[in-house]
């Protein structure tokens, strides 16, 4: 943004802003009372009057030596400024910290019992780690990677531990050149210097005005470098703050009331710099307000969806389409590579109901027409996938899914330094503590009342995660801390305990309202349990009448209607009183044994269907992290994912969540287990749970969605190969996000012809111009092109194809996002002669007809809606011009929603 607006910028800052500070300053200097003074001296001597004895003459000499002098204010007032703008930013970020004094800082406290607060609260965190880890650029047709392979893990977060970029190794591999880094406490960065630039072509000359020798290889390793040493952040209210914080240091730091409250001069000298200081100090902090809440916007406005594909089983596309799925090899050649399946007819496709079919193959055309087949196609999708980072998929799902996930299940990264987390390095766990609040509070708005919400975390920050879940769900809907017991063997080189267990936080987000599950009763604890008497009430198993406690008092004899007499062994007590063993010895539900004794039959049908939860979970029952890595390796093979959860405890977790027939939502993705575990439990329960997968990284096309499809075909694999071919039916739809790094690209400033000569005729506005409007008036073009949405279909952004900030024009899906932007339920969609209409209702249940039309004229789209009964909806949105009665335009509805206007 400072870059496109360079020129205009550094002219306001370099002239206009000076400008109107010498103004300022002008109209506080001195120079006007030493005239003054010059005056009466000259007049004084001309009367032959001694000056010095003169009232004036001594009165203007006090005022004098009161005041400062132009430059001597001056240089005050820009010192106050230095001091206190460089308090709020470090090394390239913007650090909230509220002063108290000097080197005292103070916290928001509005009388809160428990006040949770952090260095970043009121920060957006907005780093990517896939955008930290790996970076790759072009050369003379040989591509570079310059790779993170390992980050420090040191537990101990000191101010002056600064991290840098370390080489490790490199390898080369044909016409790819990996060069592999370590991120990690140290003195300075180490230069590769074992890698033979030239035969790279890395000694390529890339000078700078300021480095005539930079070489291409420098200028690649230092964006690589610094990109990931600032920027993290993005104030949700700038502007405020720093009103605030100005105000503060006014009162605190300029404002001393002993010095002022005896000598009018010294106050009016004291109010005139502190005038001008903060005038000065407003006009900035609008000026970064406004690029900040520039940014603000980029980051908070629902992303478009750039691609919208769907992955559906043979079984439930009609034979009709067979011969077209048939003639295409790149879904032939996927079947072979993931499902190791070799198709050589369209006969075989109809021996291979569970094959997975994959739209991307295909045209639009076919596309629509295979979903056209689909009535109420968001009912039948069993899942969706997206990749995107997670706040920005988040956002885009309140619309459609607003209080509709029953489960929340995430796996975060732990915070170790080396789980792709970045982290400012002076702010380890409070930018940690600002990625994890927005993201759950965004999620806790998808939930419905009576949902759960369960969050995978290490010991490291369980305590923050803990008060943060306190804070965002309220404290009483705390439910447990369930311990996984997640590793069978301690590790021997642990320095102090060896870790064995993570944690689960268990919240609903009513406790009131949210209903638990139980746990499946298993053979063994069932045996018990045998109709020995061939009792109608079916299986039982004996409970002893007497028990370990009681009083003497109500040790009695019983005479049973058998005539059996009967009291508690010595030393023993009644479990029962007198009526209830007379009760159940009416109702025949005593078991007499030859050997005089009596028991208490408790039945199987009476007891609790299910087992209690409890809050230690044993890898015997839900897997440990060997058995999870097996699990994946089988599928995928070893070394697609480290470290995954495993299937057995994402099932037990749904299960506690009492989930059937829901939705579970899981945005921290990873390998897909949380999808996985939902497919098996409906293949075991003939459940209807949908999921909802969210996975940022390289990760989503090489293992999450895979795995997905792989798990669809085959519940069981081998060294990446089905062993079964009982596959499930299934609808998954996936897509891609627009990432801020994309909207970022697509940024452009545009000043109107109007508005120019606007500024022109009125000079004295441009100051208020810049300094507040311009950046969100002149983006607005490139962050919504509304002029090109009589081209639906042709909709276009520059779309990054690479870590380094290579783009690509890339046609956009504004269909589906608009779908999700009015939080359409979809029920039919249709693609007939340029015109494509979906049919829907919103969760208010409002019936919606949407009709988009790709260069079709008013006529053209009043013969096409003849054929449409318009009066069964009650919204309905066209895009472009038209004369057609009640109906929204979908650019004006696009723009209200993507930017919450």
């Amino acid at each position: 943004i400072m870059n496109t607006k360079s020129q205009e910028i550094n002219e306001f800052l370099d002239n206009d802003l000076l400008s109107s500070i010498a103004s300022a300053f002008s109209s506080n200097d001195n120079s006007a009372i030493q005239t003054k003074l010059d005056e009466v001296m000259e007049q004084a001597q001309s009367l032959g009057v001694d000056p010095e004895t003169l009232p004036k003459v001594i009165e203007l000499r006090e005022q004098l030596s009161s005041t400062s002098s132009s430059s001597n204010l001056e240089n005050e007032v820009f010192s106050h400024l230095a001091n206190f703008f460089k308090r709020y930013y470090k090394d390239g970020d913007f650090v909230s910290l509220r002063r108290y004094k000097k080197d005292t800082y103070a916290i928001p406290y509005e009388g809160e019992e428990v006040k949770l607060h952090w260095a970043n609260s009121d920060q957006y965190y907005i780093k990517s780690g896939e955008y930290f880890r790996d970076y790759s650029f072009k050369v003379d047709n040989k591509t570079i990677h310059f790779k993170l392979q390992e980050a420090s893990t040191e537990q101990n977060n000191n101010k002056g531990d600064k991290r840098f970029f370390i080489y490790k190794n490199y390898e080369e591999l044909e016409d790819e050149l990996y060069i592999y880094f370590e991120y990690k406490v140290a003195k300075a960065h180490l230069f590769p210097e074992d890698i033979d630039l030239a035969k790279w072509s890395l000694d390529t000359l890339a000078p700078t005005q300021i480095n005539k020798k930079r070489t291409i290889f420098e200028k690649h390793l230092k964006s690589y470098t610094s990109r990931n040493s600032f920027d993290y952040f993005i104030h949700k209210d700038l502007g405020g703050f720093m009103e605030r914080e100005l105000d503060f240091y006014i009162k605190n730091e300029m404002l001393f009331l002993d010095d002022i409250l005896d000598s009018p001069i010294k106050y009016e000298e004291v109010m005139g710099k502190i005038k001008i200081f903060k005038s000065v100090s407003q006009k900035i902090i609008a000026f970064l307000t406004e690029l900040e809440e520039l940014q603000k916007k980029l980051w908070e406005k629902k992303k478009f969806i750039i691609e919208t594909n769907y992955c559906i089983t043979l079984d439930k596309i009609d034979e009709e389409y067979y011969e077209k799925i048939f003639t295409c090899k790149e879904q032939l050649a996927e079947w072979k590579e993931l499902f190791d399946v070799d198709i050589q007819s369209v006969n075989d496709l109809k021996e291979e109901k569970y094959l997975v079919l994959d739209t991307k193959f295909f045209d639009m055309n076919f596309k629509y027409k295979l979903l056209s087949e689909f009535d109420n196609l968001d009912e039948q999708i069993d899942g969706v996938l997206i990749n995107s980072e997670n706040f920005g998929a988040l956002n885009l799902l309140q619309n459609r899914y607003k209080e509709q996930i029953k489960t929340v299940y995430i796996d975060p990264p732990y915070n170790t330094g080396n789980d792709g987390f970045l982290y400012n390095d002076n702010f380890q766990h409070s930018s940690w503590m600002s990625f994890m609040y927005d993201r759950l509070a965004l999620g806790r708005e998808l939930m419905s009342d009576d949902g759960c919400q369960f969050s995978s975390i290490n010991d490291e920050e369980n305590i923050n995660l803990t008060l943060i879940k306190d804070a965002i769900f309220n404290k009483k809907n705390f439910i447990s801390n369930i311990i996984w017991h997640s590793k069978y063997t301690t590790s021997n080189d642990a320095k102090y305990t060896s870790y064995q267990h993570e944690n689960i936080l268990f919240f609903a987000k009513s406790k009131n309202i949210f209903k638990i599950g139980l746990l499946d009763r298993t053979e063994k604890q069932n045996k018990d349990y045998k109709n020995r008497d061939k009792d109608i009430k079916g299986a039982w198993k004996a409970t002893p009448l007497h028990a370990k406690s009681g009083t003497e008092a109500n040790n009695f004899t019983i005479i049973f209607k058998n005539g059996l007499s009967w009291k508690p062994p010595k030393g023993r007590f009644h479990r029962y009183s007198k009526e209830t063993l007379h009760k159940l010895d009416y109702n025949n539900e005593l078991y007499f044994n030859s050997k005089g004794g009596v028991d208490k039959k408790t039945y199987l049908s009476e007891v609790k269907q299910g087992l209690t939860v409890g809050t230690v979970w044993n890898y015997e029952e839900v897997g440990h992290t060997h058995s999870n890595n097996e699990e994946i390796a089988n599928i995928m093979l070893k070394g697609a994912f480290d470290n995954p959860k495993g299937t057995k405890l994402v099932k037990q977790i749904i299960k506690v969540s009492n989930n059937k027939n829901s939705i579970i939502l899981d945005y921290f993705a990873g390998s897909g287990t949380t999808g996985h575990a939902v497919i098996n439990l409906n293949r075991e329960d003939n459940g209807k749970r949908k999921y909802i997968l969210v996975e940022m990284g390289e990760y989503f096309n090489s293992v999450t969605k895979p795995r997905i499809q792989k798990v669809i075909y085959s519940d069981s694999w081998k060294d990446g190969k089905p062993t079964t071919k009982n596959g499930i039916s299934q609808i998954f739809k996936y897509f891609k996000l627009e990432s801020y790094e994309d909207t970022l690209n697509n940024l452009e400033f545009k000043r109107t012809e109007e508005q120019q000569k606007t500024l022109d005729f009125h000079p004295e506005a441009k100051e208020d111009y810049i300094l507040n409007y311009s950046l969100d008036e002149e983006s607005q073009g490139s962050l919504l092109n509304i002029d090109t949405f009589s081209t639906p279909f042709n909709y276009k952004l520059k779309i990054a194809t690479s870590s380094v900030g290579e783009t690509k024009d890339t046609n956009i899906d504004l269909v589906e996002t608009f779908n999700y932007l009015l939080g359409l339920v979809v029920e039919r969609v249709k693609f007939d002669d340029g015109f494509l209409t979906v049919v829907g209702k919103n969760l208010k249940n409002t019936k919606i007809l949407v009709i988009w039309r790709d260069k079709k004229s008013s006529k053209e789209l009043n013969n096409f809606v003849k054929k449409i009964k318009l009066d069964k909806y009650d919204d309905i949105y066209i895009n472009g011009d038209t004369n057609l009665e009640n109906v929204k335009l979908i650019e004006q509805e696009f723009k209200r929603l993507m930017f919450n206007e």
